[in-house]
């Protein structure tokens, strides 16, 4: 598993071309567009959480034309069906009450 901290989720995500790797956890900040950053602040904070499925995301960015590596342009369907916090796309990778409650605890703001 590849583990991947955004503090502003801005729609892209850094990936590898390396066929072992099975998910990409992603913990996310909120959402902000893509664009510089410099001048502003990156709170550290969690909003959203994401376990994407690497082949499967390869795959669609390949069908997609998108180029794979830094910055690669996830879509805001890729984004839905891999979301496991604060909603699950899919009941049986639906974070617990108690991980909930700890993710609550880096919510912007909180």
């Amino acid at each position: 598993m590849n583990v991947k901290w955004y503090l502003k989720r801005e729609g892209l995500l850094d990936m590898t071309e390396f066929t072992a790797l099975d998910y990409y956890l992603v913990l996310a900040g909120p959402p902000s567009p893509a664009v510089s950053s410099q001048g502003t602040s990156r709170p550290w904070c969690i909003d959203a959480v994401y376990l994407f499925e690497a082949r499967k995301l390869q795959a669609e960015q390949i069908a997609r034309g998108v180029k794979r590596g830094v910055a690669s342009s996830v879509i805001k369907e890729q984004r839905e069906g891999a979301e496991v916090y604060p909603l699950a796309a899919k009941p049986e990778l639906a974070v617990t009450p108690q991980q909930a409650e700890q993710l609550g605890l880096f919510a912007p703001g909180g």
